[in-house]
């Protein structure tokens, strides 16, 4: 129950935050971005990899063979963490009853990546996708799009009748659309299935942007809800996908790119965006950029500052690794947006800096090892390599128990972008939907 009680928190916590930062203006958003500090305080034999802005980074065989094995153990972990019934994805290594759309986005894009990187046949990965898209159909849905809470082995819908979807179906575009590339027996089914979302029906042409939460009892996207009025409207949040993928298939404007907030500030000398989720991370500026080749757009630069911040972070407080994002503490609780702790690191949001700061990474992942974030996962009395658990306490060494899915998902994808020379990023750039937005917006940012 304290478990399923942290998924409601996560579910409700989206909608709280952006209703808060929605509300503050502008001008003091920067003062909200710090962490809460607590009272303690060779070149030889090397090999290429993709890298920053597309340059090649050198990696000795060491280095590779290390991250080799991290992308074996994570996926490990991932393929486990799934009902046989449904195919649908566990939230954790809780194995919890209740998942949301975005587990289910980014699973299918990991298994989908787990076969074209050879560590699954393709007839594993078929049946996997089959299952679960199959499943995904069969949940309740809302101008055509599923609810995004909803329960695992009976598909029945979780949390109320009032819900965000913004991330949600952002990775769940994602994932069908790299499944349905990778598995073309797959594409009619998929094509259609994403086909039948209302996407028009997101955006608000009044403010230019995409609308609140939904409440199935008023059968309305209507921006005043219960909590508020609040729309989708940040460029540096993990939502950009949504807001890219409906100028790909032409149902914004791409007035709406145009539109979204960019307010930039300076930190320790790097530039920032206000995110409308201060605090809640790394993962809120990356995690389109797990889909999107971001590297040599806008959003690149942003990316490659926001984790320089935290590596500056780290030197200022003393602390022996870095890398802050949303996770779950060694005691279980969900450290969601405004909640991020000095002392818990997330090894996760270090490895979304991968494409950028492979040299950084590697050192920082050696030194959570040491601290013992690397520790097997015990399960019904079994030692499991399954990589990084979720988060570690670098001032007592305690550890998170679980590790959850979509941050497992970030590490894998992550690395497969780069160690697979951007397997992820050049799958996804070959759905025709998917090259227009690009076209439209390299040429905005462009101009």
């Amino acid at each position: 129950m304290k478990y399923q009680n942290g998924l409601a928190k996560r579910a409700a916590l989206l909608v709280v935050f952006i209703l808060t930062y929605s509300c503050i203006p502008q001008e003091i958003h920067a003062s909200l971005f710090s962490f809460k500090q607590s009272s303690s305080q060779s070149n030889s034999n090397k090999v290429t990899t993709s890298g920053k802005n597309g340059q090649d980074y050198h990696l000795t065989p060491d280095q590779k063979a290390y991250f080799d094995q991290l992308f074996k153990e994570t996926w490990a972990c991932l393929s486990e963490l799934f009902e046989p019934q449904t195919g649908i994805p566990y939230d954790s290594t809780a194995k919890q009853p209740v998942t949301s759309t975005s587990n289910v986005g980014l699973y299918l894009a990991s298994v989908a990546v787990a076969y074209k990187t050879g560590l699954i046949s393709k007839e594993e990965g078929l049946k996997k996708i089959q299952t679960a898209f199959e499943s995904l159909d069969k949940v309740r849905k809302w101008r055509g799009f599923p609810r995004p809470w909803f329960r695992v082995k009976n598909l029945e819908p979780a949390f109320g009748n009032e819900f965000s979807y913004g991330s949600h179906t952002a990775n769940l575009l994602g994932g069908l659309t790299l499944a349905k590339i990778i598995f073309p027996e797959l594409e009619g089914k998929i094509e259609a299935f994403l086909a039948g979302m209302s996407y028009k029906d997101l955006y608000d042409k009044d403010t230019g942007w995409l609308k609140g939460g939904y409440n199935m009892s008023q059968n309305n996207f209507a921006v005043f809800q219960s909590w508020g009025r609040w729309y989708y409207k940040f460029f540096a949040s993990d939502t950009r996908l949504l807001s890219f993928y409906g100028i790909a298939r032409d149902a914004f404007p791409l007035d709406h790119w145009k539109a979204l907030v960019r307010t930039e500030w300076r930190k320790d000398g790097y530039s920032l965006l206000t995110s409308g989720y201060e605090e809640g991370g790394l993962f809120t500026y990356y995690m389109s950029g797990l889909f999107l080749d971001e590297r040599k757009l806008m959003m690149g630069k942003y990316q490659r500052d926001y984790a320089s911040v935290q590596m500056k972070h780290a030197e200022k407080i003393g602390a022996p690794v870095w890398g802050w994002s949303s996770c779950e503490t060694p005691k279980g609780k969900y450290l969601g947006y405004g909640e991020l702790r000095d002392e818990i690191v997330a090894p996760y949001a270090s490895i979304l800096a991968v494409i950028y700061f492979p040299q950084d990474v590697y050192k920082n992942l050696q030194a959570l090892e040491r601290l013992g974030a690397r520790k097997p996962f015990l399960m019904n009395g079994k030692e499991f390599l399954w990589g990084f658990h979720d988060s570690i306490n670098w001032h007592d060494n305690t550890l998170a128990k679980n590790a959850l899915v979509p941050n497992q998902a970030m590490i894998f994808l992550s690395l497969a972008n780069f160690l697979h020379h951007g397997i992820v990023w050049t799958t996804f750039e070959t759905d025709t939907h998917v090259q227009k937005g690009l076209a439209k917006i390299r040429t905005l940012e462009s101009s």
